[in-house]
């Protein structure tokens, strides 16, 4: 076991250089510090809502790209399968609801299912109760 005997002064030259700033002196600079703080506080606030719409602006942008992809293969789909249409939608957790559909059901789809409107109450009506009855994977 090692025993240190003598003792180690710890303080550095800007340590013993603080001790020389007077009391006035060191209030000013904590003064200047917090007015400093403040600043950066507010420019950090300003700057989070941006950062929001950038989330906000990606998240569209992602969504577009899927239902780009979506309505390529589901016409590729009915040119393998000769299937006679599609129609299909997606309810973000923000945001209005997403639909597509081909040109054989989009009437059909806009008029008589109005997924726009029908679908996120459905969801809020029906979501719960799906929820509950199936098995929580344990």
């Amino acid at each position: 076991m090692v025993e240190i005997v003598e003792e180690v002064d710890h303080r550095s030259l800007e340590d013993e250089e603080a001790e020389d700033i007077s009391y006035e002196e060191l209030k000013k600079r904590m003064w200047k510090d917090r007015v400093r703080l403040e600043k950066y506080k507010e420019i950090r606030k300003s700057e989070e809502p941006v950062s929001l719409a950038k989330e906000e602006a990606s998240r569209r942008k992602k969504m577009a790209r899927a239902q780009d992809s979506i309505l390529k293969y589901m016409v590729k789909i009915m040119e393998v399968c000769e299937a006679r249409g599609f129609v299909y939608g997606i309810v973000p957790k923000k945001g209005k609801p997403v639909t597509g559909s081909s040109d054989s059901l989009r009437e059909w789809w806009k008029d008589n299912v109005r997924f726009d409107q029908n679908a996120p109450l459905a969801i809020s009506k029906y979501l719960p109760e799906v929820l509950l009855e199936c098995p929580s994977p344990s």
